[in-house]
């Protein structure tokens, strides 16, 4: 946990078995809607409807950097695993 005390807490955790998607909705007078679904199971991420102030936008650069570090890290242990098989195979011959 990061120490915060007020505001919305909750912990979800969505498994996505790389059958999941991600959407983000923009409007031209509300603030956009970040979802992320697996199954049927939707976690949308929202901010004030109308009002930005710069904790929002700290945050979604935040989550922007954040999810970009995910597909790295998704990325490079794909990478792994397809050079661990490739190995594999080529001991098998």
């Amino acid at each position: 946990m990061d120490g915060r005390v007020n505001g919305s807490w909750q912990v979800t955790t969505l498994h996505v078995n790389g059958r999941g998607r991600s959407a983000c909705f923009v409007y031209p007078h509300r603030t956009p809607i970040f979802e992320v679904s697996a199954g049927n199971s939707v976690i949308k991420v929202t901010l004030h409807a109308n009002r930005v102030d710069h904790t929002s936008v700290l945050f979604a650069r935040e989550l922007a950097e954040q999810a970009r570090t995910f597909a790295e890290e998704v990325e490079r242990l794909h990478r792994n695993q397809i050079n661990r098989e490739s190995k594999r195979k080529a001991t098998a011959l």
